[in-house]
């Protein structure tokens, strides 16, 4: 009987055993699968973490980028004056007031030079424009291209008088001078225009490189004038190059 009661008490034991060894189990399962979960949650927050910070320094990088190309661009609608002499007036809006200073623009300016006065304005992109005397002219902020930081017009309108214009390397084909019903553009080299605003009536003549004459509101090819070769303007018309004798004219 003793001998039953201790097979007894054995497989008892080896039940319990068996029973605490799958509670064991069972819990350690429960604590893995709530470690897997925990590890799991601090994962995607960590990935969330570092997807935000990316997405803070990209927004970051982006205004800065934005910032600097605005800046840039601010800085690329400067022209300035190099030089002048005598007595010049010049206006953004309002009163003309006496030109005393070189000095640097970003705005719409028009200067005026009396019998003994010249200046010269120097653009964004060294093209060089004098103004001699008695003569009148606008200077307007280069246009940029909408993409890219690039200037893609430096546009000036003479209203009377003369000047002359020097192309540089970097600024051909982009200094634009309006006059009258034309648009004369600097291909290169050095040329002069001039304009009699009471008789609605003007000349370009090219000393040296090219230069295309057009009509503002369109109509017919833009005439080409090259070295030694002058064209005149006048009532909407623009006449074939003839040649010039360059030394007639003031190109200081």
């Amino acid at each position: 009987m003793s001998k039953k009661w201790h097979q007894l008490e054995k497989l008892d034991h080896k039940a319990l055993k068996k029973l605490q060894g799958e509670r064991e189990k069972a819990a350690k399962q429960i604590l893995d699968a709530e470690e897997k979960k925990r590890r799991m949650i601090i994962g995607v927050a960590v990935l969330f973490g570092i997807i935000v910070l990316l997405g803070f320094i990209s927004i970051l990088r982006s205004r800065s980028a934005t910032l600097a190309r605005q800046d840039e661009r601010a800085k690329m609608l400067f022209s300035r004056i190099s030089d002048f002499n005598g007595k010049i007036e010049h206006r953004y809006v309002g009163t003309w007031d006496k030109l005393t200073e070189k000095f640097e623009f970003d705005k719409e300016h028009t200067f005026k030079t009396t019998e003994e006065s010249t200046v010269t304005v120097q653009m964004q992109l060294d093209n060089q424009v004098k103004l001699f005397p008695g003569s009148e002219m606008t200077v307007l902020p280069p246009m940029l291209a909408e993409t890219e930081n690039k200037i893609e017009k430096e546009p000036i309108i003479l209203r009377r008088g003369e000047l002359t214009a020097a192309i540089s390397l970097d600024g051909r084909g982009v200094l634009e001078i309006e006059v009258a019903d034309v648009v004369v553009v600097g291909a290169s080299g050095l040329f002069k225009v001039i304009y009699d605003a009471e008789k609605a009536k003007g000349e370009v003549v090219v000393k040296n490189g090219l230069v295309e004459v057009g009509k503002k509101r369109g109509g017919g090819r833009p005439v080409k004038v090259s070295g030694f070769y002058k064209v005149t303007f006048g009532e909407g018309e623009i006449s074939t190059p003839t040649q010039a004798s360059v030394i007639q004219y003031d190109w200081r």
